[in-house]
């Protein structure tokens, strides 16, 4: 039996950012310059970054000025952004780390959580929520970690696009003035912090100029939460642009995809997909798998096997799930389905249509056909295992699972 394909060191390394947001630079420098000079191409800044309380090198994607999207053109297309609790959370947070605008914001000055807690409580926010927003979502965003018992600002401000951090700077007068804290012993000092490295290789972008419109297409592409239709991107009507964008995006572990609708999308390529599986590389957590299989089973399989609709995409809005249907699962308490349809929704697996209704989210549109018809197996191997179809289809998967015997042939 064949080796599967392995996707190239850069592409592989890209990919893996794109999933987990950072990952571990790898000592082969040789891998980060291609892949830099492939972030490049595609219009991205491959960062070089070292969090607060480590000596460990992270990477992560940023936007050069010159690329950076524009969320007022992309309008209802553009990320989602923090709701309104988090949100302030985060303004306290930037006003205490970032306290001179002249400099940049990242890596700022260290911070204690109760100086964010006690301005909260001033301004009237569940103390709850406040929590939440600094030990989980903020985190999960890769905007604030935690390192010796002091905050510090994450990764994801050190990518912030140019655009976006000048709007910051002319705000920053008017974020929250902060509360005196409780008193508390001195922090210990953590260590000094350093800016993030911006990798790109010199001129880079001067000399892709002839290239501008494909990254402006994939920029679109890649940092909207979902397909992009023909009205959105005329340019992947040119065979030769599509074709461009196409092997730009090859050398990022990505691939463009045509949704059933005929929209365009990003994604994995299955060689790449399995690559990052078997890695281990921004999966899901037991509870989480279970949680989203839920989500998929009340609201696209169930509803298709009860005759309400007959299509086989997981992207179904018309039949929505609550959260007390999903806690109607003894095998799972209603706090931990809450969180993990937390980290679900910020993953984009699972996103919302009215307050508490849940449907699966724009992510599971960027599965390839392999993928969907896999997924439609797995809920077939879970609902009926002892099935004479889901033996059927295990003892296929069986028979493709090279072996480490046949692996040494």
């Amino acid at each position: 039996m064949s080796e599967p394909t392995l996707p190239p060191p850069a592409a592989l390394l890209l990919a893996a950012i794109r999933a987990a947001g950072s990952v571990a630079a790898p000592r082969d420098r040789a891998h980060i310059r291609q892949a830099a000079d492939a972030a490049a191409q595609a219009g991205r800044a491959l960062l070089e970054i070292r969090p607060p309380g480590t000596t460990l090198t992270t990477l992560r994607l940023g936007w050069p000025d010159a690329n950076a999207p524009d969320r007022e053109q992309m309008g209802a297309k553009a990320p989602t952004t923090l709701s309104n609790v988090p949100a302030v959370v985060w303004a306290l947070c930037l006003k205490a780390a970032w306290q001179d605008p002249s400099l940049p914001p990242y890596p700022g000055q260290p911070f204690p959580a109760r100086l964010i807690e006690a301005t909260s409580a001033k301004l009237g926010l569940h103390a709850d929520a406040v929590s939440t927003a600094l030990r989980t979502v903020l985190p999960q965003h890769g905007l604030l970690v935690t390192a010796d018992a002091l905050l510090h600002l994450g990764p994801a401000v050190a990518a912030l696009p140019g655009p976006t951090i000048a709007t910051l700077r002319r705000g920053h007068h008017r974020l929250p003035d902060l509360a005196a804290p409780p008193q508390a012993p001195p922090a210990r000092n953590t260590g000094p912090t350093t800016p993030a490295h911006d990798l790109t290789p010199p001129g880079a972008m001067a000399e892709l100029s002839s290239d501008r419109l494909v990254r402006a297409v994939i920029t679109a592409l890649e940092s909207s939460p979902g397909p992009l239709t023909h009205q959105d991107l005329p340019a992947l009507s040119d065979p030769a642009i599509r074709v461009r964008a196409e092997q730009t995006l090859e050398a990022m572990g990505r691939v463009l995809l045509r949704t059933v609708h005929g929209a365009w999308i990003t994604g994995y390529p299955d060689h790449v997909a399995t690559a990052l599986s078997d890695a281990g590389i921004a999966t899901l957590n037991p509870t989480e798998r279970t949680v989203l299989a839920l989500v998929l089973l009340h609201t696209v399989a169930l509803p298709r096997a009860q005759g309400r609709h007959t299509h086989p995409w997981w992207n179904s809005s018309s039949h929505p799930v609550t959260l007390a249907e999903l806690a109607r699962n003894r095998a799972l308490p209603k706090t931990a389905i809450s969180q993990a349809l937390r980290t679900l929704r910020a993953a984009a697996m699972v996103d919302t249509v009215a307050r508490g209704k849940y449907i699966p989210g724009p992510a599971l549109e960027r599965l390839s056909e392999n993928r969907v018809a896999t997924l439609w197996e797995d809920l077939i191997l879970a609902g009926r295992p002892a099935g004479h179809l889901a033996r059927a289809i295990a003892r296929r998967r069986q028979a493709d699972q090279p072996t480490s015997q046949q692996e040494s042939v």
